[in-house]
């Protein structure tokens, strides 16, 4: 397999980095303080057609490919995860409608997310242990026009009160999550009402809020794939969602090696640069082959996406790994800044949150270890 980007990839990727340095840079550090969304920035994301890179030129997408996608993702999260994560969201709702929607679906929305005139979101999350279960679960109820009512509430939607539309998971009978449905709601329909906004760790500027559905009515045109297919889509969603996130932990880890080696070079213990001492060397060898290693898996798995072939053990390997040595990239690179690692107007406890969320996000529906072990069993 070839990993070497096309002139044409590295072109994007290069585009990312500069729009990263102009516009995400300057802000990031703020966004993190107030969570404020970057309305200003995310037109600025769509003017330079990242927000429609994995669409089809049909609806005006860029139609680049997920492994361009992925290479955006990685660069811009180096500067801002936040805004990725934004990003992210939105074009998982937006694969989902391209995907399993109709042709007045693609026509009725995926034109105006590609512009950025309309923000996607999933609404996947419930508050009982699996969606479906407990008191608060989104049901679907057939109507006598072959119409649904969705009544519920989903949590932690990203991108909530923010976004256009929603992709939203609902089960047909109370406690069978197996009925689960697939469903596009826009977010101007009657019942539709945004619920509690959530104040999180990391990835500050993502808004995050559940959701409440009272009897919100979507016509049976509005429902994605086949009649209670919705955990067959939502798994793939969920698993292309973890490389996505996987990108993100790869550029936020590759930016604290990048800090982390700087400052040893210019930090000065006993008479060198702590830079020289093989600890702190070790330290951040051990970073930067984490780094390269994910990068390089998360490339193939990304090639698999684009050559229509399965990838959902490859993003379930991603998660796990990065699950462990994520967090473990941040806690090694704050080591080697020492106690100006701990000071908030240094990049890395920002980073240190952030990566928290990256890891912690959207899995497959099966925990990754447990995909894994199937594959080879």
């Amino acid at each position: 397999m070839n990993f070497q980007y096309t002139e044409d990839q590295q072109l994007i990727e290069q585009g990312a980095r500069d729009f990263a340095k102009e516009y995400l840079d300057p802000i990031a550090v703020q966004m993190d303080e107030t969570g404020e969304f970057p309305r200003d920035v995310v037109k600025k994301m769509a003017d330079h057609d990242f927000l429609g890179l994995n669409l089809s030129s049909e609806v005006g997408g860029a139609e680049a490919g997920f492994v361009t996608y992925v290479a955006v993702i990685e660069a811009l999260s180096r500067s801002c995860a936040a805004v990725t994560t934004i990003m992210n969201h939105h074009a998982m709702a937006s694969y989902a409608i391209q995907n399993w929607g109709n042709e007045t679906l693609k026509k009725q929305y995926l034109p105006a997310m590609a512009k950025g005139e309309i923000l996607g979101a999933l609404a996947l999350y419930e508050h009982g242990p699996t969606p479906g279960i407990g008191d608060t679960a989104v049901i679907a109820t057939k109507r006598d026009d072959g119409s649904y009512a969705l009544t519920g509430t989903k949590e932690y939607v990203r991108n909530a009160g923010e976004a256009g539309v929603y992709v939203v998971t609902a089960v047909t009978e109370a406690d069978h999550p197996k009925s689960a449905m697939a469903f596009v709601v826009d977010a101007k329909a009657p019942g539709l009402k945004l619920g509690e906004k959530i104040r999180t760790m990391g990835l500050r500027g993502c808004p995050v809020a559940h959701v409440v559905f009272e009897g919100v009515v979507v016509p049976a045109s509005a429902v994605l794939g086949a009649v209670n297919g919705g955990t067959e889509i939502i798994n793939r969603v969920l698993a292309l969602s973890a490389l996505a996130e996987a990108a993100q932990t790869v550029g936020i880890g590759q930016a604290a090696v990048e800090h982390a080696a700087a400052y040893a070079k210019q930090r000065v213990q006993f008479g060198k640069p702590v830079f020289k001492f093989p600890a702190v060397q070790a330290m951040l060898a051990d970073s930067a082959t984490d780094c390269h290693v994910a990068r390089l898996t998360l490339h193939h798995a990304a090639q698999l996406v684009d050559d229509g072939k399965p990838f959902e053990v490859e993003s379930a390997i991603m998660k796990s790994f990065l699950t462990r040595q994520g967090s473990k990239i941040l806690i090694d690179t704050c080591q080697v800044e020492g106690g100006m690692g701990y000071v908030e107007n240094m990049p890395l406890p920002r980073l240190f949150r952030d990566i928290t969320g990256t890891t912690l996000q959207d899995a497959p529906g099966d925990a990754p270890e447990r995909t894994i072990a199937m594959s080879i069993a």
